[in-house]
Parts: structure tokens; C-alpha cells; sequence
């Protein structure tokens, strides 16, 4: 729990930079939320969880790196 609130964190900075991180996040916290949820029926091992972690972020980094912004002209793109 320590390590996730560290990460969040790192990435709220991030987040003015990168236009679809905040929904990586939301994805992520979603997913630790069901999985605390379903911790008695189920055992999710950590390295799937890492895993999605890993993949959520990356992922919403890069496609906010290759997506173009709405309502900026092309020009003004960083």
C-alpha cells in the first residue's frame, strides 16, 4: 500500500503532461479495489498484479504520447 501511494505520487506530476494518464490510474485503482474485494474467494499473485499495474500506466502513457489533443492545433503539440 506504502509503494501504490509513493507511485501516485510520482505520476500526479506526470498527469499535466500526459492526457490520458489520470485514466490509467483510475483503471489501476479499480482493479485494486476488486481485487481486495474478492481476496477471500480468489488469490491473485503479485506478479499479475504488478503486471496490470505495469501495463495500465505504460499504456496509457504511450497512447497519450501517439494520440493527438483535443482542441490544440497541431502546431502547438509538445
Amino acid at each position: 500500500m506504502l509503494g501504490l501511494r509513493s507511485l501516485f505520487f510520482l505520476l500526479r506530476g506526470a498527469a499535466s503532461k500526459f492526457d490520458f494518464l489520470q485514466q490509467g490510474i483510475a483503471v489501476v485503482l479499480l482493479f485494486i479495489g476488486a481485487k481486495m474485494l474478492v481476496v477471500e474467494w480468489i488469490h491473485i499473485p503479485v506478479w499479475i498484479s504488478l503486471l496490470v499495474i505495469v501495463v495500465c500506466i505504460s499504456g496509457s502513457i504511450f497512447y497519450s504520447m501517439y494520440h493527438t489533443r483535443k482542441g490544440v492545433p497541431e502546431d502547438l503539440e509538445v
